[in-house]
């Protein structure tokens, strides 16, 4: 039986919220596993961002090598969705 890839997103992203100040969609997809199916965590989140059962914000980051501002996309757990809460109560 194949595990449910919204429940493994939903472990993930809990766990790198409780582990990360912030957490990046390209952070979040480079702890996917397999990785090679990092395309796949892409558009899992890009779904569940449409049907809210996650957050998203944009933001900047300066990198401290170049001094630039790059933009960044954040994501988090949309903990009161009932789908995302059911997993978390698991």
């Amino acid at each position: 039986m194949t595990p449910d890839p919204f429940a493994a997103l939903v472990a993930l992203l809990a766990r790198l919220e409780d582990e990360l100040p912030y957490v990046t969609i390209e952070e979040l997809c480079a702890h996917w596993q397999p990785p090679e199916d990092a395309a796949a965590c892409r558009a899992l989140v890009e779904a569940c961002i449409a049907d809210r059962r996650l957050f998203t914000d944009r933001r900047e980051r300066l990198d401290p090598e170049t001094g630039a501002v790059v933009p960044v996309r954040l994501v988090r757990l949309n903990r009161r969705h009932p789908a995302v809460a059911a997993l978390l109560r698991e």
